[in-house]
């Protein structure tokens, strides 16, 4: 049984040059359609649960469950929304007090 030799490293690439704000303003893009879209899905999760209770209500729907799993559903996406936002301006306000 003979065990080979570990290779050696190669050489690490230099990075490219990101101050050109191309990489930016990429990334900015996709952060704000994944936000847009986050904020999308927490809205249609929002309005199925208000069509679901007003079904309830109506007489529409027999099956309770489905109807509070929607209203649960949206109410934790909100609830996930607003404790999202909440850190992200608490963040936003440490880094206004930061001296430099």
């Amino acid at each position: 049984m003979s065990i080979s030799a570990i290779a050696p490293i190669g050489p690490i690439m230099p990075l490219q040059n990101l101050s050109s704000g191309e990489g930016t303003q990429k990334s900015g893009t996709d952060f704000s359609k994944f936000l847009s879209d986050a904020l999308g899905q927490v809205d249609a999760l929002q309005k199925n649960a208000d069509a679901a209770s007003l079904q309830l209500a109506t007489g529409e729907v027999e099956d309770l469950s489905s109807v509070m799993v929607a209203i649960e559903k949206a109410n934790l996406s909100l609830s996930l929304t607003v404790a999202t936002r909440d850190k992200v301006l608490d963040a936003y306000n440490q880094i206004m007090r930061m001296q430099i």
